[in-house]
């Protein structure tokens, strides 16, 4: 069974930059995707609209040929969501980058199929989820490329992993059979709080989790998404 969900977000933006993340979610597909473009902004859409090309055509003939290896632990919509980012990322490159870098994207993409709610990421957000009897759990957790090689890990947000700059994309990807009662969040920040993880399911809401990231250190900006499944 599939389940609808509803996105709220919020945008911080502390006394850095980090680009605008934008988050679709098509009911017809039951396809969320979180964009983050980096240099040119143009390239969200080009990316939304390359994959959800793709995910349509791929649903209307099953026998849609993937040009590239499938992955066996995958479900065939994961392969196809997997090879749609692909593509995409190949045609940033094509459009932009071969010259020089001029842009780049961060995703998360998730589909379902059957009971199971696949997962296609390059960078952040990170995907947090609460359930019941577990508490919060991360389940893709991206920092930036600051907090791995500076001294100072609190500067201008800086992307650890983008698309669009080449070949072999450094795509992760995983699945998650969805509870009614889950809380989840997206969350593209330069790191994720310990406090963040000592939340419980009262304070699991889009205006509690945006004032903890915000308090923690006003300086690092971030974006906070909110699923709901209905």
């Amino acid at each position: 069974m599939a389940f609808p969900i509803k996105v709220t977000e919020r945008s911080y933006g502390g006394k850095k930059f980090r680009p605008t993340t934008v988050v679709e979610f098509e009911e017809s597909t039951n396809l969320l995707t979180c964009i983050t473009p980096w240099g040119d902004e143009a390239v969200a859409e080009k990316v939304s609209e390359s994959i959800k090309s793709f995910i349509t055509m791929a649903g209307e003939d099953t026998e849609v040929t993937i040009p590239y290896a499938r992955k066996e632990n995958l479900h065939q919509m994961g392969n196809v969501l997997r090879m749609a980012i692909i593509m995409a990322s190949e045609k940033i490159f094509n459009e932009y980058n071969k010259e020089e870098y001029r842009a780049g994207f961060e995703i998360f993409a998730a589909i379902q199929e059957g009971p199971q709610w696949i997962f296609v990421s390059c960078g952040q957000p990170s995907l947090v989820i609460y359930r019941d009897g577990l508490g919060i759990m991360p389940l893709h957790h991206s920092v930036d490329l600051n907090v791995l090689t500076l001294r100072k890990s609190v500067n201008d947000p800086l992307p650890n992993q983008l698309l669009g700059l080449g070949q072999h994309p450094p795509i992760q990807f995983g699945n998650l059979r969805l509870k009614k009662k889950d809380r989840i969040a997206l969350v593209s920040r330069t790191y994720l709080p310990n406090t963040l993880f000592q939340s419980d399911v009262t304070s699991f809401n889009l205006e509690d989790l945006s004032l903890l990231l915000a308090n923690d250190n006003q300086e690092v900006p971030f974006w906070l998404g909110l699923l709901e499944l209905a």
